[in-house]
């Protein structure tokens, strides 16, 4: 099978180097190249992206946003950071930032080429299944109460998903830029599968409403209500009923996170009229991310929430477990119940 990897700097004769270099292994990978961190993105959106390797100081966005980005919300693809901007302790905090190797420029081919065949070895070390039955394949991950990675390929379109498994429950689910239900429902519809299995998971927290059961019973009755519709063309069913959507969601949409968060701090000031607004904040989540690697460079560790005290009637906490949350309550919430709210989600 051959495996898609993304290769993102601003150097074009580097890019074209890359180009050269991997002609030679077309039978494993096929390249595709952009030269900054947001098309890379719109890239991981669009494509069944095996495997990323970035620089770091690109345009736009560079290699450091788009790790952090990554980890929002493609956890599942493995980054290789090569880059010219070899400082103290910047292969330390990429490397906490969630990178699987780093290199310095000029590259040693053989080795970059080695990574890539171990990294992605690794996501079929539990082995590879063809032709599958998925729907009875995941009740005996559930069964055998299993933590796992499956990541599942249609075998009549390419197209590629992810499932994420701990203990046997469905923690999340990533296609292209879905995750969650709708990304779930969409790899749940396909007949002929071939299953890649991963035997760990980098998710810990639960990102999908419902358990196992209840997602295929729901996937199951989508894909009879697209096949029964009689208004909808039958190359477009999946597409009109599933839909697609980008992995931030839109502002003021409710989630269980956000109203989490709300009850939370609610409940820790004692007062139920504390919260004055909430909503996903996508703008501010390249500063958080440049908080965070400063934060990892300095060691001081996971960047949670970002605190504001306007000195005004307000005060503001920005969450960075995920997009970005904008809470804002009254100036009488105590800095302590925000903490004590913050550090409970």
């Amino acid at each position: 099978m051959v495996r898609q990897i993304l290769v993102v700097d601003d150097n074009q004769p580097f890019l074209n180097l890359i180009h050269k270099l991997f002609s030679k292994l077309k039978d494993r990978y096929s390249v595709v190249t952009c030269i900054d961190g947001a098309e890379a993105i719109e890239v991981l959106k669009q494509r069944p992206i095996a495997l990323v390797v970035t620089d770091l100081q690109m345009p736009n966005m560079d290699g450091y946003a788009l790790l952090e980005k990554m980890r929002r919300f493609f956890p599942d693809i493995p980054a290789i950071v090569a880059t010219s901007f070899d400082k103290p302790k910047t292969r330390e905090a990429v490397m906490r930032y969630g990178a699987t190797a780093y290199f310095t420029k000029p590259l040693v081919v053989e080795e970059l080429i080695k990574t890539l065949d171990k990294t992605l070895g690794d996501q079929a070390g539990g082995g590879t299944l063809k032709h599958a039955s998925l729907e009875m394949f995941l009740q005996l991950i559930e069964m055998e109460a299993k933590t796992c990675t499956i990541r599942v390929i249609n075998e009549a379109t390419g197209a590629q998903g992810v499932l994420f498994f701990r203990e046997g429950d469905i923690l999340n689910a990533r296609y292209g830029g879905l995750t969650g239900n709708k990304a779930a429902y969409r790899v749940l519809s396909w007949e002929r599968v071939t299953l890649l299995i991963e035997n760990a998971c980098i998710l810990t927290r639960k990102g999908i409403q419902g358990e196992l059961q209840a997602i295929l019973l729901d996937a199951m009755r989508q894909k009879d209500e697209m096949e029964n519709s009689s208004d909808v063309p039958s190359e477009n069913k999946a597409a009109a009923t599933l839909g697609e959507a980008s992995a931030l969601p839109a502002d003021n949409e409710p989630t269980d996170e956000l109203e989490r968060l709300k009850e939370l701090v609610k409940r820790s000031s004692g007062n139920p009229h504390s919260v004055e607004d909430a909503s996903w904040a996508p703008e501010l989540a390249d500063k958080m991310a440049a908080l965070q690697m400063f934060g990892n460079i300095v060691g001081a560790g996971p960047l949670k929430a970002l605190f504001s005290d306007r000195e005004t009637d307000q005060r503001m906490v920005v969450m960075s477990s995920g997009p970005p949350i904008r809470l804002v309550v009254g100036a009488k919430v105590q800095k302590e119940s925000l903490i004590e709210a913050v550090l409970d989600l």
